[in-house]
């Protein structure tokens, strides 16, 4: 596989799949056939249909997709699961003698494919079945004191990492995640060519509540009830948007700021949350030293021309 590819990212709502398929449907005329790769955590999860922006039925018949819907929503997608299906499918596009841009906005997947996987040990269902009678907070604040680091890198509210992250100090020897990462290669995979997108922070503030009230009058309330009733345990229900989604249908009111009454501050919610996964995601790629940063629509122009190069290469 020794094909160039590039990791197409941004923060959430920047406009990268958009950006992705027109690139797509341009090169034809160049005869390039571009074929898109996912790497949004959310994306790979069957039923998780509204919530996680997946491209269009439409947009998915103009140009190839892959690695949507390769999951349940009871199953754990992994990176190192990821690691495999992406390079079988770049194989397999590269065969075909097409080229393939992978796109998401998911930093530890394209951290995977940036740098590598270094060793952990396997799950242990006995650890996390004790993990799972402690609360969220707790579990962080347990990790804040083990590896202070990686606890940042992962933020207070994502479960299913923390306890990851946990589970790999308990049973692998008390190494930490940030040991382990320590001791790997930092050195970036020559195939991949990592790019950013990211727009003004005003703009992108407007993007986010403008595709939130969307996916709100699409039914993503409804949606949400359904995923909830059908896969209670599901650990994608944790995901951005999805938890403030579960929170409105409970009642549940937000910790240190009153919260708006209906849609309206359901949309105020998702928005937030959002905004602050943007924040996060922006510390993630600045850490993989991306090869080229555009800032929209200022750059689109560069951009344009920069993608279409690189593949008619």
């Amino acid at each position: 596989m020794s094909i160039k590819t590039i990791l197409l990212t941004g923060p959430t709502a920047s406009g990268k799949t958009s950006l992705a398929i027109e690139a797509a449907i341009s090169l034809r005329a160049h005869e390039v056939n571009l074929e898109i790769i996912n790497a949004d955590s959310v994306c790979f999860y069957q039923e998780f249909n509204i919530g996680s922006a997946k491209p269009t039925r439409l947009e998915m018949e103009k140009v190839p997709h892959h690695l949507i819907n390769v999951a349940s929503p009871n199953e754990n997608y992994h990176a190192g699961q990821f690691l495999r299906d992406c390079t079988a499918k770049l194989n397999e596009i590269h065969a075909r003698g097409n080229r393939a841009i992978i796109v998401g906005g998911s930093g530890f997947y394209l951290k995977t494919l940036r740098l590598g996987l270094w060793e952990a040990p396997a799950t242990d269902e006995n650890f996390r079945a004790d993990a799972e009678k402690f609360e969220t907070s707790v579990l962080f604040e347990k990790l804040s004191t083990l590896d202070s680091a990686h606890a940042q890198k992962i933020g207070a509210n994502d479960r299913y990492r923390i306890i990851r992250a946990l589970e790999i100090i308990e049973v692998g020897g008390g190494k930490t995640p940030t040991e382990l990462e320590a001791a790997m290669s930092h050195e970036p995979d020559p195939r991949f060519d990592l790019w950013v997108i990211d727009r003004e922070k005003q703009e992108l503030e407007n993007r986010i509540r403008e595709r939130v009230n969307k996916m709100l009058h699409l039914g993503w309330v409804e949606e949400t009830k359904k995923l909830r009733e059908l896969y209670p345990t599901s650990k994608t229900l944790n995901a951005v948007g999805y938890r403030q989604v579960i929170d409105h249908i409970d009642g549940k009111l937000p910790e240190g700021r009153i919260k708006k009454a209906g849609l309206e501050g359901l949309v105020d919610e998702i928005s937030l949350a959002h905004r602050q996964l943007a924040k996060t995601q922006r510390t993630w790629f600045k850490n993989l030293k991306p090869n080229e940063s555009f800032m929209l629509d200022h750059d689109q122009k560069n951009l344009k021309e920069k993608l279409m190069n690189f593949y008619q290469k």
